[in-house]
């Protein structure tokens, strides 16, 4: 069994590499990072980037990752454990949210090792190599590390609740997606079909979909496992996302956010255009200003926008009556639409409220607010998954 073999390896004190890979295929392969008998990291996996921006983007989400210099830690072995170390150098990431976040990326890789051993050959393979080698000065910073016996013991916790719910064959990694749509439409009550096509597109992983969503990954697969059983779902493998500098530019992103993701704004100042272009572009999304309001909703239609940021007071059309244009067209009665307004009276919110409108934000422009307002909604476009049976 290969976590005998990994226990051997901490009886003996030591620092280094433990290489794991299955015996009939080279394909998939961890890494298990030892200073001398203890854990400190594990990567590897079919996943391996995905996994590594789900855990930045569920423990250290206020970190704008493409603001920090990471390019020290690539010329070392453990180059994301030391990536972890520049974000607590640099005050951005708290000693408790990086434990955190440790623990839960051994534990993952454990137990996808777990349950890849019960059907594959594993076969384990050390590499003594220095700490500095692995992840370069520690500096002030103790390392982070885990007894490997209580990584085990939380790891099979969560396998005994995996396997007890009859989910030994299905693998977390792989992404829940849509048979049929007419099948679907017809078996479940309108609210789960528009839930799911929003969201189980093959494209994210179960996990993906629970730290998305800000769920259990054992009840959210649980909720989703019926219709797969009924046949309306399927789960499908799905490739790790691009390895271009995914290690350290890029957090997986809450469902619905970012990955290229389109956010308008309907203003006709062409001032507001550019500093909305410029804070929405830096967020890591993509832009499109509308000045001409009359030209809104066609617009809008070609480009499936995820998020509408609308100036009320503009000629010739005002906001409230462009905003019940676009809650008129089908594919847009969902997108969460956003009043900008140099007034904020309670009239204002109330008809912006009538008109469709999903929030109101006060003029003149401020970024945090803007940040904050992409943040709630593009959460809130991961709706909680309503189950009927």
């Amino acid at each position: 069994m290969i976590f005998a073999l990994l226990n051997n390896l901490k009886k003996q004190s030591f620092t280094g590499i433990a290489h794991i890979k299955t015996k009939v295929s080279n394909n998939t392969n961890w890494q298990i990072y030892f200073n001398e008998g203890k854990l400190f990291w594990a990567s590897g996996g079919i996943h391996s980037h995905r996994s590594w921006q789900r855990h930045l983007s569920k423990y250290c989400p206020k970190v704008d990752l493409k603001q920090v210099n990471f390019r020290d830690s690539e010329k070392y072995k453990c180059s994301e454990y030391s990536s972890l170390i520049v974000l607590l150098k640099q005050n951005l990431s708290t000693p408790e949210n990086i434990q955190r976040l440790v623990v839960s990326k051994i534990i993952e890789v454990f137990f996808d090792i777990f349950q890849q051993e019960k059907s594959t050959p594993l076969e384990l393979e050390a590499e003594k190599a220095s700490l500095s080698t692995l992840i370069g000065e520690t500096s002030n910073h103790s390392l982070i590390s885990i007894n490997i016996e209580s990584a085990f013991k939380q790891m099979q916790q969560q396998w005994s609740a995996w396997i007890q719910s009859g989910f030994t064959s299905v693998y977390p990694d792989h992404a829940p997606k849509i048979k049929s749509r007419e099948q679907l439409e017809k078996a479940v009550p309108t609210v789960v079909y528009q839930n799911f096509v929003k969201l189980l597109d093959g494209r994210r992983s179960l996990r993906d979909l629970a730290v998305g969503m800000n769920k259990d990954l054992l009840l959210l697969t649980k909720s989703i496992y019926p219709y797969v059983h009924k046949g309306l779902l399927e789960l499908v493998k799905v490739p790790d996302q691009n390895s271009v500098n995914s290690k350290t530019n890029s957090a997986n992103k809450p469902i619905a956010s970012g990955n290229n993701h389109l956010i308008a704004c309907i203003d006709d100042s062409p001032q507001i255009c550019q500093i909305m272009n410029q804070i929405i572009v830096k967020a890591g999304y993509r832009f499109l200003g509308i000045q001409q309001p009359i030209q809104a909703v066609p617009k809008l239609i070609g480009v499936n926008p995820k998020m509408i940021f609308l100036d009320i007071g503009m000629p010739i059309l005002n906001g409230y009556e462009v905003c019940t244009q676009i809650r008129r067209v089908s594919k847009l009665q969902e997108v969460p639409i956003i009043m900008l307004t140099g007034n904020d009276g309670v009239f204002d919110r109330v008809k912006a409220k009538v008109c469709g409108a999903s929030d109101f934000l006060s003029k003149p422009i401020e970024v945090d607010k803007i940040l904050q307002t992409i943040d709630k909604f593009s959460a809130a476009n991961a709706p909680t998954m309503m189950i009927s049976s």
